[in-house]
């Protein structure tokens, strides 16, 4: 028991978990292409997952994430430059376009943590905006670079998409918003710290109806799969937003939270096979 206890801990604190969950949308986005198997876009997607995340969590400006950490942070370590390699390696396996696109995010990504702004600010410490460059990377990395990938059109629909995502991504980040509550300096102005939670989960609610309608706005007659993984996974979105507490279980948000997109890339495959 102990020992499955340490590879679940390694799972979660290695980003394992959440890369998962990015390729997840990722893997959504190309479904939604006509892509149903990119395995080594895929592979490529989750490195870079695995790399970024533990390169904001272990930092040297961040501070949440050490406690308790110490016996696996080698592990940790390894798998963080394992991952990088390889995701250097799979990166001149794709077009230079995609490379071009990626630079944006992650030159956000870097700025996020390394303080090269005025006081020695980064842009996590940039009062009031932390969640929405997390909401923009993301929306970057799980829309944007598919599409450009699947050799898609900037259309309308696209925007869309990227402005769904990012809703999304906002919706999903104010559970930990909540969280940290208790460990985020005043000067950072979250959501619930200039609200409070309640406020902070009625704010929630209201984007995802939005993003919810913004689907009725796509162009053409949609798929059914479609409307009805957009219905569900908002459903499981509220639950979890509403079911937000400050005090809550350790994984209550590292693994159920950051679950949903995996959830979702689950009910789209089922909805799939359910109606061919």
């Amino acid at each position: 028991m102990k020992t499955l206890k340490s590879i679940f801990r390694f799972y979660i604190h290695g980003s394992i978990h959440v890369a998962l969950a990015s390729v997840s949308l990722v893997q959504i986005t190309l479904m939604k292409y006509g892509i149903s198997s990119a395995y080594m876009f895929l592979f490529f997607s989750f490195f870079g997952s695995v790399t970024a995340y533990n390169f904001v969590k272990y930092s040297n400006a961040s501070k949440l994430y050490h406690k308790r950490l110490t016996k696996s942070m080698k592990g940790i370590r390894v798998l963080t430059i394992l991952s990088s390699l390889l995701f250097t390696y799979l990166a001149f396996k794709f077009s230079i376009e995609i490379l071009l696109y990626m630079i944006p995010l992650i030159a956000l990504t870097v700025l996020y943590i390394v303080p090269v702004f005025p006081n020695k600010k980064n842009l996590r410490n940039v009062a009031g905006v932390k969640i929405f460059i997390i909401g923009l990377i993301w929306a970057g990395t799980t829309v944007m670079i598919p599409v450009v990938f699947a050799k898609g059109s900037f259309n309308l629909d696209f925007w869309i998409e990227m402005v769904q995502r990012f809703l999304f991504i906002i919706v999903m980040m104010l559970p930990f918003e909540i969280r940290d509550l208790q460990y985020d300096e005043a000067t950072l102005e979250t959501v619930p710290q200039k609200i409070g939670i309640t406020r902070t989960k009625v704010f929630g609610s209201i984007l995802l109806v939005v993003f919810l309608l913004l689907t009725a706005t796509k162009g053409g007659l949609l798929p059914s799969v479609e409307i009805l993984s957009t219905i569900l996974v908002t459903t499981i979105s509220l639950l979890f937003l509403w079911g937000t507490e400050k005090k809550q279980s350790e994984y209550y948000c590292s693994f159920w939270v950051e679950s949903v997109p995996i959830m979702w890339l689950g009910i789209v495959i089922l909805l799939q096979n359910l109606f061919g």
